[in-house]
């Protein structure tokens, strides 16, 4: 997973790969396990998980996307400041979360 510092630009490659944007190079991010500064709240909804994250969302600091991992693919949720860090993600076939903090880097957590 990659992501632009200068636009916020997305990007997601499986396997080995030199991804720019903005005319820089862009190194592959490391998730970190949650915090207690990013310590995510997952609800099950019917047949969704209810993701959320208690983070300020203002320009200088503030989660970008929350992204779900399944068996077959990714779903992203793109996350905008002054809203609320939060989304709904289908739970059939769900593996892990990953959300992006514009200060502090990449979480993850493992599902419910």
């Amino acid at each position: 997973m990659y992501v632009c510092p200068i636009c916020g630009n997305v990007i997601f490659a499986t396997g080995e790969a030199v991804i720019s944007c903005c005319g820089i190079s862009l190194p592959p991010l490391e998730a970190e396990e949650t915090d207690a500064l990013h310590d995510v709240k997952i609800e099950t909804v019917e047949d969704e998980y209810y993701v959320s994250v208690d983070h300020e969302m203002t320009k200088d600091h503030s989660l970008s996307f929350f992204a779900a991992v399944y068996d077959d693919g990714i779903q992203i949720a793109k996350l905008y400041q002054e809203g609320n860090a939060e989304a709904r993600f289908k739970i059939s076939g769900l593996r892990k979360f990953y959300f992006y903090c514009n200060r502090h880097g990449l979480f993850q957590k493992i599902r419910p």
